[in-house]
């Protein structure tokens, strides 16, 4: 039943990031990337939402033991700790985002670029090694191209190469088709669980002892 959690993580990370970016007050979620909502005076609620969803990540990795690999496993519970690293380690501020906070370039901000770059390779490993393998490789390459783009593009804005430019966007595209693969792999997991525990532990009245109960008693004496 651990596997639930990989659809709770899935579930959180797009809806919050997306509610959470939609509404916060100078944030352009085609431009500016999930873990900048950790900034700014509502920034508790983005650091949590990474917080939260490695944790979630990290228990739902072990729920899916039986139906992947060791490497695939190893790689989702990767993923996991880094969310709760990205939340712990701060981004710099930059992009324009928070609105009159001066762009930062600081050791903290590198470390967080690092991380991330971290959870797009793992995230893109761990995605390949669970679930129909043709499906799957599928959503990976679509991962790595657009977080690819995405990474080389802010790099891009940032130095005013290009700015206003849509890296936010494929990043997110890059990071909901991960959690959104986890999440289908980890809800067919719960249901086969479900339906395994049923058939352990059938109805008392659809046993064949009771059937064999039930039509004596319809029989009559």
């Amino acid at each position: 039943m651990a596997a639930v959690f990989g659809v709770l993580a899935a579930v959180q990370m797009i809806v919050v990031s997306t509610v959470d970016g939609l509404t916060q007050p100078g944030y352009d979620v085609s431009r500016n990337w999930v873990s900048q909502l950790s900034l700014g005076p509502g920034g508790w609620l983005g650091t949590a939402n990474l917080a939260t969803c490695g944790l979630w990540v990290i228990l739902g990795a072990l729920g899916l033991r039986r139906r992947a690999g060791r490497g695939a496993v190893g790689l989702l519970l990767l993923c996991g700790f880094c969310l709760i690293l990205l939340a712990a380690v701060r981004t710099d501020a930059g992009l324009g985002f928070p609105e009159g906070v001066p762009e930062e370039h600081t050791a903290r901000g590198l470390l967080h670029q690092l991380i991330s770059v971290v959870l797009g390779v793992a995230g893109i490993g761990a995605v390949t090694g669970i679930g129909p393998r043709r499906v799957a490789r599928a959503v990976a390459g679509v991962m790595a191209v657009t977080f690819t783009a995405a990474s080389v593009l802010v790099l891009l804005d940032d130095a005013g190469v290009l700015p206003g430019n849509p890296s936010g966007l494929l990043e997110r595209v890059a990071l909901f088709a991960g959690f959104g693969w986890i999440a289908l792999v980890s809800g067919r997991a719960t249901w086969d669980s479900c339906g395994r525990r049923r058939a352990r532990f059938p109805h008392p009245m659809r046993t064949p002892r009771a059937a064999w109960e039930r039509a004596r008693a319809e029989r009559g004496p």
